[in-house]
């Protein structure tokens, strides 16, 4: 009697979901603000590409024609940020970034609750928003800064707009496709299944004119920025890059041949799929795969196919590159699986409110220590960043210590900003040391590279001979220590040695 109570009481906020949605959403703010990285740059892609674009666009007032990225629909998005707001230093435009990435995270359970409710009633919908919402692998990708929380918001509005009853909304679909293929290429895997349901559904009436005008939408919000890209690159970068990819699979050698190859890629599918299912779709997704196939209708089979469409370039993707990040656009489509799964087993309860809350904590608490056991050592990040000002304060040449060495572009930019990213001068050479097996091989090969310094800190992904310096320095007579983070209280332990090249020389 007395859950039988309580479950009403949950009625509430079950049948409510706007203020249930503002309460995942405040949940879900707080979790990505509580993992935010404070006064750490941007590195990488969200740097090189979008952060450098999105600046540059800003401060010249059109799209830089200097600048060839593959996707530039996200800097271009950012820009119009970078355009309003007004900072004195570069780390607070890339704060500014990584902000609007999880206010789209944030913004994407509203689409993905519609694209529930599609399905399912608002109670089953909710759990599906908080799924979204509590997914530690979407909360750590929107902490980067990268393209993920925008095209996924898009596709998860396109596919809200597909389904609706309203015509004119179906069609505004496609262009909200086109604009997210600006973002990511892969969003013409998304257009090709949704125009073949649309015109199976359209099919007793005027079916292909009402395709082709949904494909004209498509192609005409494209074409400006695809014409813009072959000016400057060359190619539109979505189908010369699908056909790129697919004649190098096709014409490149592969160890053990074209089938080794797939067999190896499939492996990877497998496993790399599997593994971004942990810790909460893993409980819901093979159940909710057999009951969508069981209850085959339009909407379940539009579902499938364009999860069966979206799978491809995340095939291709991570046949080369083991990023999970290429299958995170699928999770809108995963959360109203799981649903299937979630109203299977909550139909067999009487007090449903309840269990959908606890199905709900649960999600959250798996999130929570899957968050805190693959957290970001941001620490070490901080640390790596201060002494890359370090480095490039001491040297000129130095050898690469990849990751950390991704700091030295953004310890090199102005205190004065905003400033073009090729007036940002590159003032330390990285220079590989694959293929070398002692120092002096290495040092006498990259002199002429600029080298005058080796930055050591005995991680295990390095050259061996470079972690021989770290651990016997005193074998090195030619190496002049300069620094050592441990003398000012550092974690991370980091050496910097000037090499003195008449010593090295001197018989």
């Amino acid at each position: 009697m007395t859950m039988s109570v309580f479950d009403k009481k949950l009625d509430f906020l079950t049948k409510n979901a706007l203020i249930s949605l503002i309460v995942v959403g405040i949940i879900g703010l707080s979790v990505r603000l509580f993992y935010f990285p404070y006064n750490v740059p941007l590195t990488s892609d969200a740097l090189s590409a979008y952060f450098f674009y999105a600046t540059d666009t800003s401060i010249l007032g059109h799209l830089p024609s200097n600048f060839a990225i593959a996707n530039n629909g996200w800097p271009i998005f950012l820009s119009f940020f970078f355009s309003i707001f007004r900072f004195d230093n570069a780390l607070d435009y890339m704060a500014l970034q990584r902000e609007i990435t999880i206010s789209l995270s944030i913004l994407t359970i509203i689409p993905v609750y519609f694209l529930c409710r599609r399905f399912f009633d608002k109670p089953y919908a909710l759990v599906g928003a908080a799924i979204f919402a509590f997914e530690p692998r979407i909360i750590q990708n929107s902490l980067l800064g990268i393209t993920e929380p925008l095209y996924i918001i898009m596709v998860a509005s396109a596919l809200v707009l597909f389904f609706s009853s309203n015509r004119k909304m179906t069609y505004a679909s496609f262009g909200i496709i086109a604009l997210a293929t600006l973002v990511r290429s892969e969003g013409l895997f998304v257009f090709i299944p949704l125009l073949v349901m649309f015109f199976i559904r359209e099919r007793k009436e005027k079916a292909v004119a009402k395709t082709l005008l949904a494909a004209c939408i498509f192609v005409l919000l494209l074409l400006p920025i695809a014409i813009f890209r072959i000016q400057v690159q060359g190619n539109d970068t979505i189908t010369g890059r699908i056909l790129y990819s697919a004649n190098q699979i096709l014409t490149s050698p592969h160890e053990g041949g074209l089938f080794n190859y797939v067999v190896l890629s499939f492996e990877n599918f497998v496993k790399l799929t599997g593994w971004s299912t942990i810790p909460i779709f893993i409980f819901f997704l093979p159940f909710g795969i057999f009951f969508i196939l069981k209850n085959q209708n339009y909407h379940n089979m539009t579902l499938i196919v364009v999860i069966i469409s979206m799978m491809l370039p995340v095939f291709y993707g991570f046949s080369f590159n083991q990023d999970t990040r290429y299958i995170y656009p699928l999770f809108p489509l995963f959360c109203v699986l799981s649903i299937f799964t979630v109203k299977s087993v909550v139909e067999k309860v009487k007090a449903r409110n309840t269990f959908l809350i606890l199905i709900i904590i649960g999600i959250l608490l798996a999130s929570g220590v899957f968050l805190d056991f693959k957290k970001f050592d941001y620490e070490h990040q901080k640390e790596a960043f201060s002494i890359a000002h370090q480095v490039i304060t001491t040297t000129k040449g130095i050898n690469d210590y990849y990751p950390e060495d991704t700091y030295i572009k953004p310890a090199e930019i102005s205190s004065k900003w905003p400033v073009l990213s090729s007036d940002i001068p590159s003032l330390i050479s990285i220079i590989p040391t694959q293929g070398f097996d002692s120092p002096e091989k290495y040092i006498e090969s990259s002199k002429n590279k600029g080298l005058t310094h080796l930055v050591v800190d005995g991680a295990k992904n390095r050259s061996p001979f470079v972690n021989e310096v770290f651990y016997h320095e005193e074998k090195y007579p030619y190496l002049i220590k300069v620094y050592d983070s441990w003398d000012y209280d550092y974690k991370y332990h980091v050496k910097i040695y000037k090499i003195d090249y008449k010593k090295l020389e001197s018989p």
